[in-house]
């Protein structure tokens, strides 16, 4: 089957308002209601929801709230609510929110983040739930000067997250590398090189930032405890995050060899509370996730089979996961599975449905099922109205309802070994991983 399409979005703030004011009316509501007002999650909220639901009432309780990944939308809160037909949730401050959507959680998280003690708790909750200038109050963060500014040994991550609402990224991430270069602690300087990694490789390109960030990560972690649960899953996280460099320079073996240990590492953890647990998971996602796109990146969508499927079980209310299921399907030409892995996604709702809309009418085209391809088109602008496709080579671009539909270019062929996962079995009441194959800048509202 002819690859996938590339679909993309605009980022500019304009193509947000519209996409805001596309799904208030285009009826696909997001069934979860975390981002909505801190309601409990339900069994279609995504793993990312469910944290941010755990870290909150961890946070009005006093008790140790860890570092987790960033939600995968710095808008989830407008977008969820738009979702549902409210656009009266878009104020800057949780004082403004209605009433009606808040949850008792809601007021307390409020109420505490005013004055909490945990300021990088509470910075980090305010971004999950969508107010940056909060976040920023919460750590002291008022005015900035990229080229002079001091990172802060236990806020550090926390400023560069605030930051990255306001400035340039390559201001951001210059910033990150100037500290992880400096004197300060270990743990600090490899999360600050961990941020430049990551937010490197996925522009996809090889650079000597991500190579000097992946150097300074690996030194910092070789100062830091290996073992135990936090010493464990930041080796994971590590060779999740190393592997890029390769990756990049496709170099499939050793990325996959890298990302292999970092499965060793998860392998060997148990965890032992609830949060532990949400900790293990989240990393668990995104390393699965690396997988899942390495070996489609080559050409081994059967081998990413087993991958996929842990994604489902580590996060089935996440549109990600059946995008990911949907494209692997489809590279293995299981159109028709494809079209029911992109349903789910559809199924959830939101701004996610839209991709998922687009490429089942994709796969549907290809299964000769012309009118459902074009109501799911329709139904994909309806959705999102900024989005564009890649054009692909030498197949013409069919036109529905006026949009030019293209396919993409067909991924590079490969045959490198596939991932191994860790030597020892996961033991008994453990998660299952896969055993299968710029001048000063004021942060003004």
């Amino acid at each position: 089957m002819t690859a996938l399409p590339r679909y993309r979005t605009d980022p500019s703030p304009s193509a947000l308002a519209a996409r805001l004011r596309a799904l208030h009316t285009a009826g696909v509501p997001v069934a979860c209601h975390v981002y909505a007002g801190l309601s409990a999650p339900s069994a279609s909220s995504a793993l990312h929801a469910r944290i941010t639901h755990a870290m909150a009432a961890a946070f009005v309780t006093g008790a140790d709230v860890p570092r987790f990944e960033p939600p995968p939308s710095a808008h989830l809160r407008l977008l969820t609510a738009a979702s549902r037909g409210r656009l009266d949730v878009g104020g800057p401050d949780m004082t403004t929110f209605p009433v009606d959507l808040a949850s008792e959680l809601w007021w307390r998280v409020h109420e505490r983040a005013l004055g909490a003690a945990d300021r990088r708790a509470a910075c980090d909750l305010l971004l999950r739930l969508g107010y940056p200038h909060r976040a920023a109050a919460a750590i002291g963060l008022t005015v900035i000067d990229p080229r002079k500014h001091v990172l802060s040994p236990d806020l550090a991550l926390e400023q560069l997250a605030v930051l990255r609402c306001h400035l340039p990224s390559s201001a951001v991430e210059a910033m990150a590398l100037r500290g992880a270069r400096s004197g300060l602690p270990a743990s600090t300087r490899r999360d600050l090189a961990l941020f430049v990694v990551f937010r490197s490789a996925a522009r996809g390109v090889d650079s000597t930032s991500l190579q000097a960030a992946a150097a300074l990560a690996v030194k910092a972690s070789s100062e830091l405890p290996q073992n135990g649960f936090a010493g464990l899953l930041h080796r994971a996280r590590l060779h999740r995050a190393i592997a890029a460099v390769p990756f990049v320079r496709r170099d499939i073996t050793e990325t996959h060899r890298l990302l292999g240990r970092a499965l060793e590492s998860l392998n060997a953890i148990t965890p032992a509370t609830e949060m532990d647990r949400l900790a293990w998971a989240d990393e668990a996602y995104a390393l699965h996730c690396f997988l899942v796109r390495t070996h489609l990146a080559v050409g081994l969508g059967q081998r990413a089979l087993g991958y996929v499927a842990e994604l489902v079980e580590l996060s089935p209310g996440d549109d990600r996961t059946w995008a990911l299921q949907g494209d692997v399907l489809a590279s293995c030409g299981s159109l028709e599975e494809a079209v029911e892995a992109y349903g789910r996604g559809v199924a959830l709702g939101g701004w996610g449905a839209a991709r998922a809309a687009y490429l089942r009418g994709f796969v549907l085209e290809r299964l000769g099922r012309v009118g459902e391809a074009a109501e799911d088109y329709v139904l994909s602008q309806r959705i999102d109205p900024t989005s564009s496709v890649v054009a692909g080579r030498g197949d013409p671009a069919p036109v529905v309802q006026g949009q030019v539909q293209p396919m993409a270019v067909q991924s590079p062929a490969g045959q490198p070994s596939p991932v191994q996962p860790g030597p020892g079995q996961p033991r008994t009441g453990q998660p299952r991983l896969a055993a299968r194959g710029r001048a000063p800048q004021p942060l003004a509202r």
